[in-house]
């Protein structure tokens, strides 16, 4: 058993060490190296496209957010205009049935003071007839004259009095 150092096992060793290295350097570590970056590369790339579209999705969600409070907005002042719509509409409604109300006063006190008139014309055709009525029984009965007065005067009293009460 020799466990001596061997010089010339020695040198062939490292020389052999040293053509494994440039041999592993030239097939294994470029290629691995290569993939390496590469990889690193992609992963940057990545990294730079979702941080765009991370961006992006930033600018669409405040685009939405502000189209969203513009539409509340049109929202809240269509239904402003549709209140003061239906607010102007009752408004008209509540004149109009005044204005007809009234109309429909002023016709029936029309109304009143035609048959009232009426009423007159016929209380007084009918207090000419009694008083004709009263004239001739004054006649016939053949009384005085202050009797006849007093006759005439007490129906036209009569009258009178009916007249004021309706």
């Amino acid at each position: 058993m020799d466990l001596l150092f061997n010089i010339p096992d020695f040198v062939w060793a490292i020389i052999n060490l040293i053509i494994l290295y440039l041999v592993l350097r030239k097939i294994l570590f470029k290629p691995v190296t290569e993939f390496m970056e590469n990889r690193s590369n992609s992963i940057k790339q990545q990294l730079e496209d979702s941080r765009e579209a991370n961006e992006k999705a930033q600018e669409l969600k405040e685009s939405y957010e502000k189209m969203i409070a513009s539409v509340k907005m049109d929202a809240d002042k269509i239904m402003k205009e549709a209140k003061i719509k239906a607010q102007d509409k009752y408004d008209e409604i509540i004149r109009q049935a005044k204005a007809d109300a009234e109309a429909l006063k002023a016709n029936a006190k029309e109304e009143i003071v035609t048959e009232r008139t009426l009423m007159m014309e016929n209380m007084r055709s009918e207090i000419i007839n009694l008083a004709l009525e009263a004239a001739s029984k004054v006649v016939e009965a053949n009384m005085d004259t202050e009797s006849n007065r007093k006759l005439v005067n007490e129906v036209l009293n009569r009258k009178s009095i009916a007249i004021s009460k309706t």
